[in-house]
């Protein structure tokens, strides 16, 4: 168990926070004079690690782990060992701190871990929303790798393309990897799409191109032009989540792309 306490723990999957005033306590490897690992043994998680927690101080949601921090095992989050010092809000995430508190990619590098994980028409869940009342519905995006965009084709009159027309905004997951029933490798890739997205209707001269870059199996282009409506999303912000990625040094399996970026994004970027 030493040993393997002493792999995982250069290959942590998620960060514990610091506090401003100094280093969090979290899971360590460090031994006890007994010759046991230090914290409190709290069992197994999915994959069967065994956690150890040491309480360290409240965080706050801009907190980032440092060089000095204690080293945990892979799995593990910053709740497990930190109370939570302020107000619940839509905008501090388990998501941002946990990337924030590991190595970002270049947006170069992530940009190309997301063409991989998308490389033609892929089965998304869609959402939008208007007014009070959320819609998730299932599509088929395909991603324009050169404009860094995707397109989505729709029945007409349906009412994501309503909601839509009234309130541009949209988020967007696609998912792959283990889940209880199907077993297998406990491994999960996902794209969490963040943007804005534009109604294109058959009689905008834009459509007919698209669809043929779309490439329709169902449908000719003359058919389509009668029954769909064609859906531009503009990724403001992708967030690329991969288990694999706790074997690269330090590297958080949450990466985040924003558009326009370049380089390496600064923590405090990442986590706001």
């Amino acid at each position: 168990m030493r040993n393997a306490l002493r792999k995982l723990a250069g290959t942590a999957a998620a960060g514990l926070l610091l506090a401003a005033a100094g280093p969090a306590f979290a899971a360590d490897k460090a031994e006890d004079s007994g010759g046991a690992p230090a914290g409190v043994n709290v069992g197994g998680g999915e994959r069967g690690i065994e956690a150890y927690i040491i309480e360290g101080p409240p965080i706050a949601p801009t907190a980032v782990a440092s060089s000095k921090h204690r080293s945990f095992a892979r799995g593990m989050v910053c709740v497990e060992c930190h109370k939570i010092d302020f107000p619940v809000d839509a905008t501090s995430t388990a998501t941002k701190q946990i990337a924030a508190s590991a190595r970002q990619l270049s947006q170069e590098e992530i940009w190309d871990m997301i063409v991989k994980f998308l490389p033609g028409r892929e089965r998304f869940a869609l959402t939008t929303a208007d007014g009070d009342q959320p819609l998730a519905t299932t599509v088929d995006m395909m991603l324009d790798k050169e404009e860094k965009v995707l397109y989505v084709v729709s029945e007409v009159g349906t009412e994501k393309l309503n909601q839509l027309r009234r309130n541009p905004k949209m988020s967007a997951v696609r998912f792959q990897g283990w889940t209880v029933a199907e077993r297998g490798k406990q491994e999960w890739r996902s794209t969490q799409i963040k943007g804005t997205a534009e109604v294109i209707p058959a009689s905008d001269p834009r459509f007919l191109p698209l669809v043929k870059k779309y490439q329709l199996v169902r449908l000719t282009p003359e058919r389509a032009v009668r029954r769909f409506d064609l859906i531009r999303i503009t990724p403001q912000q992708i967030w690329y989540f991969d288990t694999e990625l706790s074997g690269a040094p330090n590297a958080s399996v949450y990466q985040l792309w924003k558009r326009g970026a370049t380089g390496v994004l600064p923590a405090a970027t990442v986590a706001n």
